[in-house]
């Protein structure tokens, strides 16, 4: 009946719900480094996704494995073991790609007004995000059947839901708290451009004006200035 299948289902939507809600709750406090580097918007999308796909293999295999007989859920260490292997190999292989990915489109060649060592420390975030976000998917997609089976629920029913909100968890959470910890400290947006651009910043220096086509700046503001174009902040 229709009303047994709800009951079945209903509670694993209201954790993943609670769970996720958590999940925005914790990216709200990190606003201030998503607008200063709006990029990061877009990869979260691509981490869930590929973290996602990695947990739902894992988790299908898992379920195929126990309904013939190949996995018991009293030997969860000898069930998980591959799935863990495989994830983690896969992880390698999509940091790296997705992390090239991200400094090539963060780059000066794209984006005029960042820097390399912005790229470089942009493209390692998402590396670490997608890493760890895949590996933490490995574990969960391959536990959630065999946790959910061991305490008499229908692994094929609670095992997807409970594997999805964790991943979305990890892996949302994971990447907006890396991106604040490493581009806080070696970000190219931790100071903004004085003035909006370079003429802006010039126009600040100004002490006062001299005559109508001569004006006094402050040698130390032009210094600095030129320093912010240097870096391709301005």
């Amino acid at each position: 009946p229709t009303h047994r299948r709800v009951l079945l289902r209903l509670p694993a939507i209201l954790i993943t719900f609670s769970i996720e809600m958590v999940v925005a709750f914790v990216i709200s406090r990190y606003e201030e480094t998503l607008v200063k580097y709006p990029l990061l918007i877009s990869f979260q999308p691509v981490v869930s996704a590929v973290s996602g796909n990695v947990g739902l293999q894992s988790s299908s295999i898992v379920i195929r494995n126990l309904a013939l007989g190949l996995n018991s859920e009293r030997k969860m260490r000898q069930a998980m073991r591959p799935e863990i292997k495989a994830g983690f190999l896969m992880a390698s292989i999509m940091g790296v790609v997705v992390g090239l990915t991200a400094f090539i489109w963060y780059s000066p060649w794209l984006a005029a007004a960042h820097t390399w060592r912005g790229s470089a420390s942009f493209a390692f975030t998402v590396c670490l995000g997608v890493f760890f976000s895949m590996v933490a998917a490995a574990i969960s997609g391959s536990a959630a059947p065999l946790l959910t089976k061991r305490c008499g629920f229908d692994p094929s029913a609670m095992g997807g839901p409970m594997e999805t909100a964790f991943q979305d968890a990890v892996g949302g959470t994971l990447l907006v708290a890396l991106s604040g910890a490493i581009l806080g400290a070696l970000g190219d947006q931790g100071k903004q451009c004085p003035g909006g651009d370079a003429n802006g910043c010039i126009q600040l220096c100004r002490l006062s004006p001299f005559n109508g086509t001569a004006a006094i700046f402050d040698s130390q503001c032009i210094n600095s200035c030129l320093r912010a174009v240097a870096a391709r902040l301005c």
